[in-house]
């Protein structure tokens, strides 16, 4: 047969030969008879598929000429897994014997008697459609039938799934499962009990620990953790799921509720959820002129008292030591078991009730005594206006909750049952007479004016090694303008003293306050790491003057208006939800993360006299006072809008932090990242890299217009702090063990 074969090839070439040196040949389209074709027909190869456990998507019978290809989509019938291809090739006049091939998953691809070649790219493993693609050998002498038919089988696979621990009902599981069918496997967990994660053995793969809804290998989790938790998805192997699941930890409410005389110290928030069986430090503080008078304790249905001087309050079976030193009340609540409410109640100090003085616009408030009085004294009270072109218009005293507001010419003011005396001594001069002081006192007062400056001078005086120069060039402004005077030492000195006049008015203080009061009104003053000394002269209507001392000094400054972050702080610095949850991947908006910061700093800042720096943030928004010291020390860039409530970014946190440890120079071999280069904030994350607080990602990225979430921060600030120990009482119900940041966010949550 083969000799035939090799003498059949030898002829057909002899002819097409012969065919190719005639002059029809050469004669193209003038030749007789041409018509611009080969002269000939192509063979082909009619391919033919036969069985009924699979379809195709193609007709049942199709050509292929020489030297193409035909690809194929090979479907099995439900339930039937492929087990081999066989492809068989046969002459047209049937003279000849068949050739054939058979592909399975050890051998992809095949020739068949070199006239043609059958292959797939892949073998379908957990899939029942395979592509074979059949090719045609260009050197096809006569016309062959292909056939194509497929082997499959019938396997069965198991689908189980079984509770490990805990309490739950499972459904689903099934011995017998045809190949390719979908299947559904559920975990419900009892009441009282969650899910803690699932345990998937798929085949031949290593098992995979699953703690939240996800792909995997063509299985579908959906997770659940308290509700129905299923894996579902097409079966192609053994599937075996084991879920632990694991009792709901219950949690009690412990409420601490402080009078206006104190503050709560530890724990941070009125409200703290503990776990069944955990203890509480509580600690609270007096404030200036109270004392701490008594505490009472509800717990379920019982109750426990304690009073100032004793040393321990009784509890049930408990006996709780109870410390009270330098204004300070503290004790470790025991273990808890119910809901507690705590209530602590203060009394006035009779050594030191507090005075306090509120000054209006251009108004001067001075008193006969301190911050403090004891219990039965008097005090005067001098009221006066900065400026002739002013003068006092109400007077208001608050004793106690009471208060009460007056014209001062009236020559009384009446609070509560009690009348007390303003005198007039002249030149806009009053005197407020409180007498038998029990309670607080606050005395406030404002103006009115009779005219002001329409164009004021701004006058420099001469200072020895201290160089004076403004924000503006001409001597004198419109009222109502903001002028900065800068305070420069001559090498070796440093500015001792700023002297500025208002008006009238004048007051000299160290270069080292934050701040000077004239004539009622406060002005900024900032001194930076050179020495030199910034002064804020805001809404000017009167003729202004500066001058400054000097002394001599090589050593350097301490700059003022600084804020640093502690480093040493061991409070807690994020809290999770009233229900229970952190919400790890929720993000972290700008004003969270100032005020997160502020509260983790010491800061020598003077927010009394901190204006407020951009037009969204009003003085009375709860974050006003914290962004605006960031931005008088110059942790966040003043400009006009600071969008509180947008999301912070990667880089934007990462600046402040910077900021905050001083802004240190950056190593030209610190770690750097592949998007930084035109990122403003370069040098901040590249220290942060070096001192190992940031993580790039694996294709070498930092991504630093990204937006933060709160398990990053808390990441990020817990390395920054240094915290390693300490802080496992605290728990949340989107937090499990396995959460890649559940040690970092037990960290940020709790005191250490």
């Amino acid at each position: 047969m083969d000799r035939w074969k090799k003498w059949r090839r030898a002829l057909a070439f002899m002819l097409a030969l012969v065919l190719a040196l005639s002059p029809a040949a050469f004669a193209g389209d003038d030749a007789e008879g041409g018509d611009g074709g080969s002269g000939g027909s192509v063979s082909k190869a009619t391919v033919t598929f036969i069985g009924d456990s699979w379809t195709w998507n193609k007709d049942a019978e199709t050509d292929i000429a020489a030297d193409g290809s035909q690809s194929y989509e090979l479907t099995m019938a439900e339930g039937r897994k492929l087990d081999s291809i066989h492809i068989s090739v046969a002459d047209e006049d049937k003279d000849t014997e068949d050739s054939s091939v058979t592909l399975d998953v050890s051998k992809l691809s095949g020739e068949i008697a070199s006239v043609l070649t059958a292959k797939v790219e892949a073998w379908p493993e957990r899939t029942r459609t395979v592509e074979l693609t059949i090719a045609v050998d260009p050197a096809l002498e006569a016309d062959c039938a292909v056939t194509v038919s497929c082997s499959t089988s019938s396997p069965k696979f198991s689908a189980r799934i079984e509770e490990k621990s805990g309490s739950a009902i499972t459904n689903g599981s099934d011995d017998e499962v045809a190949y390719g069918s979908e299947v559904t496997l559920g975990v419900v967990p009892d009441d009282g009990y969650r899910l803690s994660s699932l345990t998937i053995t798929y085949g031949e793969e290593e098992p995979k620990q699953i703690t939240a809804s996800t792909d995997w290998n063509g299985l579908k989790v959906t997770w659940n953790a308290e509700g129905n938790t299923t894996v579902s998805g097409e079966l192609y192997a053994d599937l075996s799921v084991e879920a632990v699941v694991e009792e709901i930890p219950v949690k009690y409410n412990v409420t601490i509720d402080v009078d206006s005389g104190m503050e709560l110290v530890r724990p941070s928030s009125r409200v703290t959820s503990l776990l069944q069986g955990e203890t509480l430090e509580v600690r609270v503080k007096a404030k200036t002129g109270y004392l701490i008078s008594d505490c009472s304790i509800k717990y379920g249905k019982s109750y426990a008292t304690w009073a100032s001087g004793q040393s321990a309050m009784q509890m049930g079976n408990d006996r709780v030591q109870v410390q009270q030193k330098s204004g300070e009340v503290w004790f470790y609540l025991p273990e808890v078991y119910v809901d507690t409410d705590i209530t602590f109640t203060s009394d006035y100090d009779p050594d030191n009730i507090p005075i306090e003085i509120d000054e209006g616009s251009r108004i001067n408030i001075d008193s006969s005594c301190g911050e403090t009085v004891a219990r039965g004294d008097d005090a005067e009270f001098y009221i006066y206006t900065t400026s002739d072109s002013y003068s006092v218009k109400k007077v208001t005293l608050t004793i106690g909750d009471s208060t009460g507001s007056a014209d001062p010419s009236d020559g009384e003011i009446r609070v509560g049952r009690k009348t007390y005396e303003i005198e007039d001594v002249g030149d806009g001069e009053y005197t407020l007479y409180v007498d038998n002081i029990t309670e607080p006192v606050t005395v406030a007062a404002t103006s009115s004016s009779s005219g002001t400056v329409s164009r004021p001078t701004l006058t420099i005086k001469s200072s020895s090694h201290v160089t004076i120069t403004k924000s503006v060039s001409s001597n004198r402004v419109d009222a109502g303008d903001d002028v900065n005077f800068y305070f420069s030492p001559s090498t070796n000195y440093q500015v001792d003293q700023i002297t500025l006049k208002v008006g009238s008015n004048t007051r000299t203080v160290s270069a080292d306050k934050t701040y000077i009061r004239v004539g009622g009104e406060t002005y900024q003053m900032s001194r930076g790491a050179s020495g030199t000394v910034t002064l804020f002269v805001t809404d000017i209507d009167e003729n202004v003057t500066v001058s400054a001392t000097s002394y001599y000094s090589t050593s350097p400054v301490e700059p003022s208006n600084m804020i640093k972050i502690n480093t040493s702080s061991r409070s807690a610095f994020m809290n999770g939800y009233a229900d229970g949850t952190f919400r790890p991947q929720s993000y972290m908006t700008r004003a969270e993360a100032v005020v997160m910061l502020y509260r983790l700093c010491s800061v020598n800042v003077d927010n009394s006299v901190v204006d407020s720096s951009f037009r969204d943030v009003p003085s009375t928004l709860w974050c006003a006072r914290e962004v605006n010291a960031f931005a008088y020390a110059g942790i966040i860039d003043q400009t006009s809008y600071f969008y509180p409530d947008s999301y912070i970014t990667r880089a934007e946190l990462t600046e402040m932090l910077y900021r905050l440890s001083g802004s240190p120079s950056v190593s030209g071999s610190a770690i750097s990242f592949n998007d930084i280069g035109n990122v403003p904030n370069s040098n901040a994350i590249r220290y942060a890299a070096y001192r190992s607080w940031v993580n790039g990602y694996d294709d070498g990225s930092f991504r630093p217009y990204a937006n933060i979430e709160r398990s990053e921060v808390a990441t990020l600030m817990t390395r920054v702090l240094g915290r390693t120990s300490g802080g496992t009482t605290t728990y949340y119900t989107d937090v499990p063990y396995t959460h890649w940041a559940y040690r970092y966010i037990q960290l940020a949550s709790s005191y250490v």
